[in-house]
């Protein structure tokens, strides 16, 4: 893992997402511990990390197909949160939805996001 271009991954979320972008880690799937953030949330990375264990669990014993690049919730307040997982890693970001297109966050800023994210883990 490069450090150095973890917080370059960082640096270009805050720039494609502006105002937008309240709180973004990148945390390790064994513990939920984040390695690299802004605003960053220690309770919410050890959080997600449950929700998105328990989320591929159900999946895989359910019969539908396993959890793939992200998954976005809707929360109240025009809040939505998306995490990008790397079976290892995941990177969530917090995002005011009011202050974003829905097309540029999934065309434009999660590829770019998951790309330098997989640069940065030497995948």
């Amino acid at each position: 893992m490069n450090v150095q271009k973890l917080n370059e991954a960082i640096e270009i979320v805050k720039r494609d997402l502006g105002a937008s972008l309240l709180a973004t880690d990148i945390f390790t799937t064994a513990d939920g511990t984040s390695i690299a953030g802004h605003n960053s949330q220690a309770k919410a990375c050890a959080l997600f990390n449950e929700l998105t264990n328990n989320l591929v669990t159900s999946l895989d014993t359910s019969g539908f197909p396993g959890l793939n690049e992200y998954y976005m919730l809707h929360l109240k307040d025009g809040h939505l949160v998306v995490v990008l997982y790397l079976i290892q890693y995941q990177w969530g970001f917090l995002v005011d939805s009011n202050k974003i297109k829905l097309g540029l966050l999934l065309n434009i800023v999660i590829p770019n996001a998951r790309e330098a994210f997989i640069e940065a883990l030497d995948i």
